[in-house]
């Protein structure tokens, strides 16, 4: 348009400088039309300058008013530390650089990117976007990857794991304490207690009129010695019974080395008059003649509580050797530890550790050689593997004990 404009010019110039009366009709028409040609030329051209100008105006005043906006967040790494970066700006990018590493302009501002974070430290990262106008906006994030302890992973117990077994000509009496009156609790005794009632019902083919349980204030020391020395007798028959004891709460040592189980109600300056001796209720089941006597005990003779406080302030870890003879020949005792040593719970496991695993291996889990019975044997190598390694994790020793015959079946799924 601007040449035609040009030559429009000076064509109407060099028909100005001829006498208008020298020009013929033809001529002076042209003359017109090229004057009127050039006004209109001279009108678009003042057009296209005003349209340009404003133009320019606007991007000056969109590149003085509009500020580049950046938004980035960052996933947690995953157990390989690779993590995820998303990115988005308010504008067209023609530059995003992370680190310093150029990641390339985008139309929608819109960007992922993957990284990878170090084990054990920070990673920072700071992100720049620019725009066409070279507007930039900066951001700095941070990623943390923690260093990963190894957790054994365990399940809940699910009795329902267990087949339903006939009932047999057995009886169980149930101990759980946990919130004692005067000295500290031993927490989840009664979950202890409580579960394994049902393993009895299910998995020891024990009838529900043959379960005698006794939880916190329920068993004080007389009707923990009402429980073996008048209830048992009752109920078993003699060389035909099978009798199954489990208890979970504190035990104690005395200064002269005999063995308590702590009742609810234990005073641990009257021992001897408030606590139950283990003696005493050895001799009670052995009075009661059953075919086998099987003790499950979830405590221990340290001194200290599950939670690793100690339970008197005068007490101290002992070393008792065990008297083979203090059980009869149809006794098995599995105990969840050596006499110096805690029986410990766990707030994972929500019971105590012997405890949790005694009835895992009931559940299968202490069937190593995959015969559909469990022996005495069995469950002691199953319980000194899993028991040890868990405590193990706390940061301290549990070695769980066994007396009695190993080849003994003690269930059979």
């Amino acid at each position: 348009m601007i040449s035609q404009g040009i030559w429009a010019d000076n064509q109407l110039v060099r028909a100005t400088t001829v006498n208008n009366n020298q020009l013929s009709d033809a001529q002076k028409v042209e003359v017109e039309r090229l004057a009127k040609q050039l006004q209109e030329e001279r009108q678009r051209l003042a057009e296209d300058r005003a349209r340009l100008d404003s133009d320019k105006v606007q991007r000056e005043q969109a590149k003085q008013s509009s500020l580049l906006s950046l938004q980035a967040t960052a996933t947690s790494p995953d157990k390989n530390g690779d993590f995820l970066i998303k990115i988005q700006t308010n504008a067209d990018t023609s530059s995003l650089k992370i680190n310093g590493e150029e990641i390339g302009g985008r139309a929608d501002g819109s960007y992922s990117v993957k990284r990878f974070a170090r084990a054990g430290q920070e990673t920072k990262l700071t992100i720049v976007a620019r725009d066409a106008y070279g507007t930039a906006d900066t951001k700095i994030i941070s990623v943390n990857r923690p260093l990963e302890e190894f957790m054994e992973s365990v399940l809940a117990l699910n009795v329902a794991n267990i087949k339903v077994q006939p009932v047999r000509d057995a009886v169980a009496i149930i101990i759980g304490i946990q919130d004692y009156k005067r000295v500290p609790k031993a927490e989840f005794a009664n979950e202890d207690a409580r579960a394994f009632y049902d393993y009895a019902r299910r998995g020891l083919g024990v009838k529900p009129e043959n379960i005698k349980m006794l939880l916190d204030s329920d068993a004080d020391d007389v009707e923990i010695v009402k429980a073996f020395s008048n209830w048992l007798p009752v109920k078993v028959n003699k060389d035909k019974t099978e009798v199954y004891v489990f208890y979970s709460g504190h035990g104690l040592p005395s200064e002269d080395g005999k063995l308590y189980f702590l009742p609810y109600g234990v005073d641990k300056d009257l021992l001897a008059r408030t606590a139950v001796g283990q003696k005493e209720i050895v001799a009670a089941l052995s009075a009661a003649k059953p075919k086998s006597v099987t003790m499950f005990i979830d405590s221990c003779y340290s001194g200290q509580i599950r939670g690793g406080e100690t339970l008197l302030a005068s007490a101290r870890p002992i070393n008792i050797k065990v008297d083979q003879s203090a059980y009869p020949d149809n006794f098995t005792v599995l105990s969840a530890s050596s006499f110096s040593q805690i029986s410990s719970s766990s707030t994972d496991l929500k019971h105590g550790i012997f405890s949790y695993f005694l009835m895992k291996g009931l559940e299968g889990d202490a069937d190593l050689n995959s015969d559909g019975r469990i022996t005495v044997g069995e469950m002691h190598s199953y319980l000194i593997d899993k028991v040890p390694r868990y405590a193990m994790k706390m940061n301290r020793a549990q070695d769980p004990q066994v007396q009695g015959d190993a080849g003994r079946i003690l269930f059979a799924r």
